[in-house]
């Protein structure tokens, strides 16, 4: 059975062989979900071109992105730690 969750902090790393996304979600109660998908660096890529795409897709239909504190160097909401042996087997 799925489960979806409202991701409010990321991170993203890697090692060789696996990329790591660490999906979080972070309750003002002090609550936390995690989600983690470990996918191939190729598979990563495919990710990344679809998102790229969809990202175009969404400004072309609903205009520019406000990005508020989702900023793109040193993002509040990512933490890039690297801890990711632990999610490859």
């Amino acid at each position: 059975m799925s489960k979806v969750i409202y991701c409010n902090s990321f991170e993203v790393s890697h090692s060789r062989e696996a990329v790591v996304l660490t999906f979080r979600f972070e309750a003002p109660d002090g609550n936390v979900e995690t989600a983690y998908v470990v996918i191939s660096p190729q598979g990563a890529v495919v990710l990344k071109d679809s998102l790229e795409s969809q990202l175009t897709e969404y400004v072309k239909k609903y205009g520019s992105i406000e990005m508020g504190d989702w900023k793109k160097e040193n993002p509040k909401n990512c933490n890039n730690n690297n801890n990711h042996e632990k999610y490859i087997s």
